[in-house]
């Protein structure tokens, strides 16, 4: 009984780690959106997470994306098998629909999108909160005057466990909210002279790590939304029935030239936040990608 009782305290405290991380990325895609002038002021409201007031976006087709998609990709990335999510701003392309040129035409749309900004979130997960190595083992002791029985340690460890989780959620939650904090202070974009609203939009990216590059410290974030390693079921359910795809490597690049994002770059991550928890198994590097150009 006391095994099974500590194997449902770890799952619940994975649990509860998952829908902080998930509860928190959701605010920040939400504040990030306001703050890129995405949508209009007027299409947000106010939410608050861990005490923090953000913007949330209230037009329904956006809320279902952002939420549906960290349904999967936190699952993807506490299991191991992602390693960063990606917000993409994007512009669709337009040409003017007229032979002079001139900004006064009709601009028509080409069916072609640019990529403006990144934000890229990546992830090194070890051990949540609870792992193998960490769960008390069975000792058997006999009780020859004093010693405790197999039953006393199963307990104490269980209490220790509460007390460490109970910290390690405290720690979470507060390197959460300086994050969100972080996001909020962030300075608006700024819109170039021929940028026009109705022209933007975003997408949310998810990469999964290779089994060979796990240890390595990259910046190998572009998207790529097959399997391999580790298994994570959500995603494998959600490729399977055609609800996540893996599209070209070049649709999240910055563009080198006027044809689209065929010879583009990663271009360089500003760092914004970041966030180490040993306590919790976690670090997290929180960064702003801008074209090399830029730099």
């Amino acid at each position: 009984m006391a095994s099974t009782n500590h194997a449902n305290a770890v799952s619940s405290s994975s649990q509860q780690f998952s829908s902080l991380l998930g509860c928190t990325m959701e605010s920040i895609i939400h504040e990030l959106l306001y703050s890129r002038s995405i949508y209009p002021p007027d299409s947000y409201v106010h939410h608050r997470h861990l005490g923090v007031r953000f913007h949330c976006s209230r037009v329904p087709q956006v809320c279902d994306y952002i939420s549906n998609f960290l349904k999967v990709a936190v699952p993807s990335i506490v299991s191991g098998v992602g390693d960063s999510i990606s917000l993409v701003i994007l512009e669709e392309e337009v040409a003017n629909s007229n032979q002079s040129g001139t900004s006064g035409g009709q601009q028509q749309r080409i069916g072609a999108t640019k990529t403006l900004e990144r934000f890229v979130f990546q992830f090194q997960i070890d051990n949540i909160i609870y792992g193998e190595d960490t769960k008390p083992k069975h000792t058997a002791l006999h009780n020859d005057g004093g010693n405790m029985l197999p039953m006393d340690i199963q307990h104490e460890a269980m209490k220790r466990d509460t007390e460490l989780a109970s910290e390690a959620k405290t720690q979470m939650e507060r390197s959460m909210r300086d994050c969100l904090l972080q996001v909020l202070s962030l300075r608006g974009r700024r819109r170039s002279k021929d940028e026009k609203a109705e022209n933007l939009s975003f997408k949310l990216c998810l990469h999964v790590a290779e089994e060979d590059k796990k240890q390595q410290q990259d910046d190998n974030d572009i998207v790529v939304a097959s399997v391999s390693g580790k298994q994570c079921p959500e995603l494998v359910t959600a490729v399977n029935q055609g609800e996540w795809f893996q599209p070209e490597e070049s649709s999240c690049l910055f563009s080198t030239n006027a044809n689209g994002n065929a010879n583009g770059s990663k271009g360089l991550i500003r760092p914004i936040r970041h966030v180490n928890l040993p306590s919790c198994g976690i670090k997290m590097q929180m960064g702003f990608a801008v074209p090399s150009e830029q730099n």
